[in-house]
């Protein structure tokens, strides 16, 4: 059977401009977005293999006037992205073109509907009888040329966008959707991270659903979409038409959540059976029915994708691939890894075969290739990869063999962890994810065994920690965490009308509207309309800049700059967690982070796609954020956190008796050290004095100076620098502990953690003062900040073998670890917690403390 593969344009696009926004060429073109895309497309095309292959594309300006026109306020309140997501477009259509996709947008149509119109066809062409009666309906519509954005419909028959309660089998259907005898030798599949996409999904019509960046995607056949919802298929649109849908703003009916509307479409088998049946609905849910009616029928027209957009599977071309024309398109955008997979693929992954003009790649037997290359100088016995966590998630049958004991070795984390410094840009390391090339592994694990061999400590961290650790993040990232959806709908419901509410508030200060999100607009507000002073502020090729650190100056001097701080807060938390969040969630409802432990040179562990370790920790916002992360149903959650980590393994790892014995004593540090410098008995410091003390114990080993804490204080600067050199009077072996290290680094050119990790210090001797400056201070706190990092890691792989059955680990973020289990095992679950974590390092004179809360959901632990 021919597939067919259509990628939802915007949404996968929308992906990789939040995963590599940072990305841009040399002369400053943004490309992040296109990058992204590019990398799927093109894996896609090794992965599936596709006969025809189409990237379906909401036209600016028209694609949701239909659905506008039943309901004004469909898709409003969405935040507007950045400018470089819309100057990327152009950039992205003429990639498209050059990878060989059909590009296919509609005036009227949103890019869902082509989807469910080509799956529609796909679907209903398998049947001759189908196809039949099809081809004998009058030809009412125009079809759409693909890769033109100048088709528009023409006489369609009413969209079922506009139908109260029709269905794709009893809607007329014009000869969009004729079907060739050929055409019913196709199978779909759908590439999208919107849900609204299971509508369409099929006997021979699956989704494949981004998850985790580019490295997971999640398959969604008929059986996943019942299992999850716990409803028919079919009977999809009309769950999203009682419950709605917050990301588009489909309203469904009042104080119906998807609980109740699963129960109601298990006893009646859709909307319509729903309000044949009203009266026997009593109590508070048949008086929601009755008052939300119009509202449950608007939905459903909302939410039915349209099946009538004029666009023939029959008339998109053949997919073509041109290489050299890639490889210019590449090149153009700087996409170096990428231009050199895919001439690894030309060379190594594929079979080519000629046919017309250009050339046609099918995918290849490449694990077979891959066997017979040269391969005696590697173990045999070993697994070998650039990425072995992402190759586990790729291939679950080299997944079950390392859960199962077998020996792996992974390149990247060896190479990251022998020079922590030399950083790949995003790109590079996005194209190798997905390249195990035989011979530069073989390379590459010689060279390493070299450099390891002169540095026997480092090769223990890598082969006791960073090595054993790969298994235990990904059974970490399979888990995921679960969220509560109607939780987040609420939220957004509420942070957008705060958003709204601002941004009034702001239009009326100024006297104008524009676009907030605009830096170039914003500046020209504040700097030139309103006249705000310019001294001390910096300039950049577009104007003043608004950044964080420059509106912090101009505080004070009109009301209009806190309320553009407040509107960015909010927005942010909006952008970042509340909107997307929900969407990043798989059909079980769990949001699978990805953990890296190559992106900070400490070996601390980083979240990314989406980054669950940044959700604000000590703010009203980020607890409230935290409270949609939920335990599975039956099941609690448990947290354990070491209590004053990094406070404890600076007086250890210095030497500091005093602060030793204070800690074994469970003597409050801070209450203490303010009583120390401040010359004054315990009970007599106040709760500012604490605080100004807690500040300086953290922010020591971070290297604060004296203008940092009246930054952070609110202190003067010299009664700050009295109290810094007052601190370091009592705490002298700290002190010249981080005098040791500094001068380590420059004597050397590296620290070390406890363990041996290393971390390289080149720019400590950097003649740049703020360079230099930067360097001292890593220098400084690597050594602390690493040690945390590698007991952390010890910790967890002995919390992997030591949970009780039930318990599994879910997060790892700051000094914390977070399980899930079920309450039988809560108990048993809390005391290994804090057994392995407080005995994590017996060779150390400090005691470990660690605090243990239980709670349904984040927020409460």
């Amino acid at each position: 059977m021919k597939r067919l593969v259509v990628i939802d344009g915007k949404s996968v696009f929308y992906r990789g401009y939040y995963a590599m926004g940072a990305l841009r060429t040399s002369d400053g073109r943004p490309t992040g977005g296109v990058y992204g895309f590019a990398a799927i497309a093109m894996e896609l095309v090794r992965k599936l293999n596709p006969d025809k292959a189409v990237v379906a594309w909401d036209k600016a300006g028209t694609s949701i006037s239909k659905r506008k026109a039943i309901y004004a306020e469909y898709k409003a309140g969405r935040i507007k992205p950045p400018e470089d997501f819309y100057a990327q477009i152009p950039m992205l259509r003429e990639l498209i073109e050059a990878l060989g996709w059909s590009f296919v947008e509609c005036d009227d149509y949103e890019a869902d509907d082509i989807i469910g119109s080509l799956a529609y066809q796909t679907v209903h062409s398998a049947s001759s009888e189908d196809a039949l009666l099809l081809r004998r309906m009058p030809n009412t519509a125009q079809s759409a040329t693909p890769s033109s954005s100048h088709s528009t419909p023409s006489d369609t028959p009413e969209s079922s966008a506009t139908s109260s309660h029709s269905t794709p089998s009893d809607t007329p259907e014009s000869s969009a959707h004729s079907a060739s005898s050929e055409d019913s030798k196709y199978e779909m599949v759908i590439i999208s991270s919107d849900l609204d996409m299971l509508q369409v999904v099929d006997k021979n019509v699956k989704m494949y659903r981004l998850l985790k960046g580019f490295t997971k995607l999640e398959e969604i056949d008929i059986e996943a979409i019942e299992k999850k919802y716990g409803i028919r298929k079919e009977q999809f649109l009309d769950l999203k038409a009682l419950k709605g849908d917050a990301s588009d703003n489909i309203p469904g009916v009042p104080g119906i959540g998807e609980k109740g509307a699963v129960k109601l479409l298990n006893e009646y088998k859709n909307l319509e059976d729903i309000y044949k049946h009203i009266d026997e609905i009593g109590g508070v849910t048949g008086k929601k029915l009755r008052e939300g009616r119009e509202l449950a029928e608007m939905s459903y027209k909302l939410a039915k994708i349209d099946v009538t957009a004029p666009v023939k599977l029959e008339e998109i071309d053949e997919f073509r691939v041109e290489p050299r024309r890639i490889i210019e398109a590449l090149r153009k955008l700087e996409f170096r890894s990428l231009e050199r997979k895919f001439m690894k693929w030309l060379e190594e992954d594929f079979s080519v075969k000629k046919q017309g003009y250009g050339v046609v790649l099918s995918a290849g037997e490449t694990s077979e290739k891959i066997e017979q290359k040269n391969m005696e100088e590697l173990p045999k016995d070993v697994i070998f990869s650039f990425d072995v966590k992402a190759l586990m998630h790729r291939d679950k049958k080299v997944a079950r063999k390392i859960l199962e004991g077998a020996k792996y070795y992974d390149l990247g984390q060896g190479r990251f962890l022998l020079d922590p410094l030399a950083r790949r840009s995003d790109n590079a390391e996005q194209g190798e994810m997905f390249r195990d090339d035989p011979e530069e592994m073989r390379k590459e694990y010689l060279r390493q065994k070299m450099e390891f061999e002169k540095y026997p400590k480092l090769e223990k961290v890598f082969l006791e920690l960073d090595l054993p650790m790969i298994p235990v993040l990904y059974k970490m990232e399979e888990r995921g965490m679960k969220i509560d959806f109607e939780y987040f709908e609420k939220l957004k419901e509420e942070y957008e009308r705060q958003v709204g509410r601002i941004e009034a508030e702001v239009f009326e200060l100024t006297g104008t509207d524009f676009n907030l999100n605009s830096a170039t607009q914003l500046s020209y507000i504040l700097f030139q309309q309103l006249g705000l002073p310019t001294k001390g502020i910096k300039k950049t090729q577009r104007g003043f800049s608004t950044g964080a650190r420059e509106l912090e100056k101009l505080k004070g001097l009109h009301p209009v700059v806190s309320k553009i701080i407040e509107y960015r807060e909010a927005a942010k938390l909006l952008s970042t967690y509340i909107l997307p969040l929900p969407s990043l969630a798989d059909i079980e409802g769990r949001v699978h982070t990805t953990f890296t432990q190559n992106v900070t040179a400490t070996g601390r562990l980083s979240s990314l796609n989406p980054n669950l370790q940044n959700i604000p920790t000590r703010t009203e916002e980020g607890k409230r954020i935290r409270e949609g992360f939920v335990a599975d149903v039956g099941k609690v959650i448990i947290s354990a956190d070491y209590s004053q980590f990094e406070l404890r393994l600076a007086a250890a790892l210095s030497g500091d008796l005093n602060l030793v014995e204070d800690f074994n004593a469970g003597i409050d540090i801070h209450t203490k050290t303010a009583a120390e410098v401040y010359g004054i008995e315990m009970n007599e410091v106040s709760k500012d004095q604490r605080r100004l003390a807690k500040t300086v114990n953290f922010g020591i080993i971070y290297g604060m100076s004296a203008k940092g804490l009246a930054d952070a204080t609110g202190m003067r600067i010299d009664e700050a620098k009295r109290f810094v050199d007052h601190y370091f009077e009592l705490r002298r072996p700290i002190q010249n502990k981080l005098n040791e290290y500094l001068e380590q680094a420059r004597r050397l050119g590296y620290v070390e953690t406890y363990f041996g990790r290393r971390r390289p210090t080149p720019d400590v001797l950097s003649a740049n003062f703020l360079v230099r400056m930067g360097a001292e201070r890593a220098a400084q706190n690597m050594p602390i900040q690493g040690t945390e990092a590698d007991l952390m890691k010890k910790a967890m792989i002995r919390l992997d073998k030591e949970l009780p059955d039930g318990a599994e680990m879910i997060m790892q973020v700051h000094d914390s670890i977070m399980v899930e289990c079920t309450p039988e095992v809560a108990e048993k679950t809390k005391q290994t917690l804090k057994t392995v974590m407080e005995g994590v390092a017996p060779e150390f004179a400090v005691k470990l403390e660690v605090e243990v809360k239980e709670g349904k959901n984040w927020g409460e632990v």
